[in-house]
């Protein structure tokens, strides 16, 4: 498998994984948009560890599966089948058939007790509750231990479907379990952010076998040139094109992955036509506007699925609309939507309950930009076109796309300095909250390059409201030590201003020991990816370095 960047994620799961066995358990939950790569990270990471004592349970929770008693005797099977499966497995023995009854008859001789309690469970399926088959399949995983001494991960990928069951109290008794058994590890995966934070704020808030939550991001954009560059390096594409193709993704996994194949496939087609970025458009063409295009039908399921959850669809696609053009704020919304703002309000309100919005401030923003794309250069003209002919769609989608890119490209070109200059001049008081910090973007009344003129730091920005002080300071090299104390010092000779805030924004990596320093010197640090998550909130093209 290949596999991009997370490697800080991959160590933390191997050391709580690595802690099990020795008594320490840490549960983890790992929380992300769809398409992120929350299943390929976890799945990597199974494929690549391997511990005889540790068995690893993997259960894709179904979105179309019943619900209640009959999803109770689904996930009770699969729940079996899985868990000696992967005990055959880790016990090197080999496996001619995964049929459940041929499981549990070759692990007989090894966890007779374990397999007992299976036959009873699926014995009596149809009899006993939702509640005690659930629970009773995750009490096999302790009773697995005792009589082999295994331990268990247990990784439930979309653990909130599992409300489908309709157990009555779901989470209280399944927080007991999870108290109870201690020998058994947790890895949950939502795409539900809000569900699943609200969750574990509140129904599975432990005591003992708490959950360490890791919030899934998109690449940072050394991970993301990596990746276009193996899977476009047939391709003599030149590197505005490359870095044009994550500013418009986002560096999101999906979306880079898809570009790039359908970038390569174009010329696998067309193997004479020269790369650049016409055939870069014209491939884009057939994903994003052709009836049986991937994007296409992806986003266009997205919108069929969020219609059905409101008693008026017009209404809810009317707000996307919106917000894709642009509008952030529930007046102006109201206004294009020809609503009320009590209406408009408890449509953002669902949508923000579903991740399909953020709400920073007062301010409204479309969680997947990539599908704002979609739904202003695709879909609003489907909405408003009198023909099937796509022609004048792809002649406004080429246009569209050409802008952006010339936008991108005149932005490139620029200093980090000035780019940073002008998106610190965008700032009116907002408050948002970026890699779980909360920001208040003061509004300046002036702001202005600095030199510094230090050893390693050389500009800054100086930026003035009327009570506070804001200095900046940046490299685009990584960061170290030296480089923090050194800023420190720089801003000594604004020691005369009443009330500061010093960050200090790195273009590459940053030392674990200089993000400390910078923490116990109360000056902030912001990386790329920060900078870049507030230039899309102010609609302005990424920095690519």
């Amino acid at each position: 498998m290949e596999f991009y960047g997370r490697q800080d994620i991959l160590s933390i799961l191997d050391k709580r994984a690595n802690g099990l066995n020795k008594g320490y358990r840490q549960n983890i939950a790992i929380i992300g948009a769809e398409c992120i790569g929350k299943t390929y990270l976890t799945k990597y990471w199974l494929s690549r560890y391997c511990d005889r004592h540790t068995v690893c349970v993997y259960i894709e929770v179904n979105p179309q599966a019943p619900q209640g008693g009959q999803a109770a005797g689904i996930f009770l099977r699969k729940f079996i089948g899985t868990l000696l499966y992967a005990f055959l497995e880790n016990s090197a023995l080999t496996l001619k058939d995964d049929d459940i009854d041929f499981l549990i008859k070759k692990s007989e001789r090894y966890a007779p007790q374990t397999c007992a309690l299976a036959r009873e469970l699926i014995f009596e399926r149809k009899r006993i509750s939702a509640h005690d088959a659930f629970i009773g399949s995750l009490e096999l995983t302790e009773v697995l231990h005792r009589e082999t001494g295994k331990y268990c991960i247990v990784i439930f990928d979309e653990f909130h479907l599992l409300e489908a069951l309709r157990i009555k109290d779901f989470y209280l008794s399944w927080r007991k379990q999870i108290m109870l058994n201690k020998h058994t590890m947790y890895i949950l995966l939502s795409s539900r952010k809000q569900l699943a934070n609200k969750i574990f704020a509140s129904d599975l808030a432990l005591l003992f076998g708490s959950f360490e939550k890791i919030e899934l991001e998109a690449f940072d954009n050394k991970t993301a040139q990596s990746l276009v560059k193996d899977r476009l390096k047939s391709l003599p594409a030149p590197a505005h094109i490359l870095n044009f193709i994550i500013n418009f993704s986002s560096a999101h996994p999906f979306y880079l992955t898809v570009l790039c194949d359908a970038f390569r496939d174009y010329h696998v087609r067309e193997p004479l036509l020269p790369v650049g970025l016409d055939s870069l458009i014209s491939s884009l063409e057939n994903i994003f506007i052709d009836s049986w295009g991937i994007l296409n039908r992806r986003f266009s399921w997205i919108v069929s699925e969020i219609e059905k959850q409101f008693k008026e669809p017009s209404l809810s696609v009317k707000i996307l609309l919106g917000l894709a053009r642009g509008l952030t704020r529930t007046q102006t919304i109201s206004g294009f939507a020809g609503k009320t703002k009590k209406e408009v309000s408890a449509v953002l309100n669902q949508f923000c309950a579903c991740d399909v919005v953020s709400k920073n401030a007062e301010s409204y923003y479309l969680n997947d930009r990539f599908f704002g794309f979609w739904l202003e250069s695709v879909y609003a003209l489907r909405l408003s076109s009198f023909t099937v002919d796509s022609e004048s769609t792809k002649q406004l989608f080429r246009k569209w796309l050409s802008e952006l890119y010339a936008d991108f490209c005149s932005a490139q070109s620029r200093e980090p300095a000035e780019r940073i200059l002008e998106l610190f001049s965008q700032f009116n008081n907002e408050s948002v909250e970026l890699q779980k910090k909360r920001i208040r973007l003061d509004h300046f009344k002036e702001v202005k390059l600095l030199r510094l003129s230090g050893k390693q730091i050389k500009d800054g920005i100086l930026a003035r409201t009327p009570n506070c002080l804001w200095i900046a300071g940046f490299k685009e090299e990584r960061v170290n030590e030296d480089d923090i104390l050194e800023f420190v010092n720089l801003c000594k000779r604004f020691k005369y201003t009443k009330a500061q805030k010093r960050i200090f924004i790195a273009f590459d990596d940053i030392d674990p020991n200089a993000r400390l320093i910078a923490k116990e010197a109360k000056i902030n640090t912001w990386d790329m990816s920060l900078i870049n998550s507030l230039l899309d909130i102010y609609d302005k093209p990424r920095i690519v370095k």
